[in-house]
């Protein structure tokens, strides 16, 4: 048994001597050995200092810390990149996630992903994929709490914006909202604490503080016209249909009561009697009804001053001057805002049908 034993004893030590002339090297205290040759190990870029792990720092500040000055795209890449994870997942697979942030204490301010780019054409975050490039989500039922926050910091100068969507497709929607359980859709407001300055509820309707201030200075309806559409252009005065149908048409005689108002350029409003999801109709026009509205004009029954009140006249889609007293009741479109000395042409109109 003890020369069996001294046997041992002498192979092993041999091992261990051939072990030590194959594999040598020098490395400093914290930094993960690699091997630099077949037979020689040293530094890598990976180091432990204090439980924390850097990668590309020895004096790495959080649990992984990685850290790169590489400013050349890896092949096929259009930027460089600090940190890649891949997850491939499986075919049977629901759900693979490539990186996961939790924090996990159950009090105060967490944050599970923050991401920071200091140079003033820097992304903080950069989401992408098939379905959704960027989900957020919060569980918070008692208390004001977002899935997704954007903020903008600079106090003056530039065009900074908290939350920003774009689209490339025509088909596309480059921001959309949903309340699934039915509440307000849209609730925006100034000030801290945040003062309410309108809303969108959960049937659409829009309640605002400040009224609505859009380009077009007319409100109107729109309407489907009798025959071809491509027959009527902007500024035409628009009679209602007699023969019913709730449609309007050309008008055509003078000091007409079916005056109904005048096609509109750039409507301010439009009313509508089809659903937002609803496909448009081909031969609708919007009538301006209330508001100021280019309109075809004529100086058969003389020059028009700024004033004048308006009615049909013969030429098809034209007004003119209104001078026949008892038949203006119910003729008027509304009153012209500039003057037409002679033969025809378009001027503004203020619609004030009567």
């Amino acid at each position: 048994m003890k020369r069996i034993g001294f046997w041992t004893v002498i192979v092993c030590l041999s091992l261990a001597a051939v072990a030590l002339a194959q594999v040598a090297g020098t490395g400093t205290p914290g930094t993960i050995a690699q091997f630099t040759s077949p037979s020689t190990v040293g530094n890598s870029p990976i180091v432990n200092s204090n439980g924390n792990i850097g990668i590309g720092t020895s004096t790495p500040i959080f649990p992984l810390h990685v850290l790169t000055s590489n400013i050349t795209p890896p092949p096929g890449q259009s930027n460089p990149i600090g940190l890649w994870v891949d997850s491939e997942g499986s075919s049977d697979s629901d759900t693979v996630i490539a990186i996961e942030g939790l924090a996990g204490r159950v009090t105060g301010k967490q944050i599970g992903v923050h991401g920071s780019a200091f140079s003033p054409d820097g992304t903080g975050v950069v989401g992408q994929g098939g379905q959704n490039g960027v989900i957020g989500a919060t569980n918070s039922t008692n208390k004001f709490a977002t899935g997704v926050s954007g903020v903008s910091e600079a106090t003056s100068g530039g065009g900074s914006v908290g939350v920003f969507g774009s689209a490339n497709s025509p088909d596309a929607t480059a921001a959309q909202f949903a309340n699934v359980a039915g509440g307000d859709i849209i609730v925006g407001g100034t000030g801290q604490p945040i003062v309410k300055r309108f809303r969108v509820d959960g049937h659409g309707t829009v309640f605002a503080d400040g009224g609505f201030r859009p380009f077009g200075a007319d409100f109107a309806e729109s309407l489907p016209v009798k025959g071809d559409r491509s027959r009527y252009e902007a500024g035409d005065l628009l009679v209602i249909d007699a023969s019913g149908g709730r449609r309007v048409l050309l008008s055509q005689t003078p000091y007409s009561t079916l005056v109904a108002g005048i096609y509109s350029t750039q409507p301010g409003v439009v009313a509508s009697t089809h659903r937002v999801d609803e496909a448009l109709p081909n031969n609708e026009v919007p009538l301006a009804v209330v508001g100021i509205v280019a309109c075809k004009v004529t100086a058969e029954n003389g020059p028009i001053m700024a004033g004048d009140l308006l009615v049909t006249s013969s030429t098809p889609g034209h007004a003119m001057k209104g001078t026949d007293r008892g038949r203006m009741l119910g003729a008027v479109v509304g009153k012209a805002l500039e003057p037409l000395q002679k033969r025809s042409g378009v001027i503004q109109v203020l619609v004030t049908l009567q």
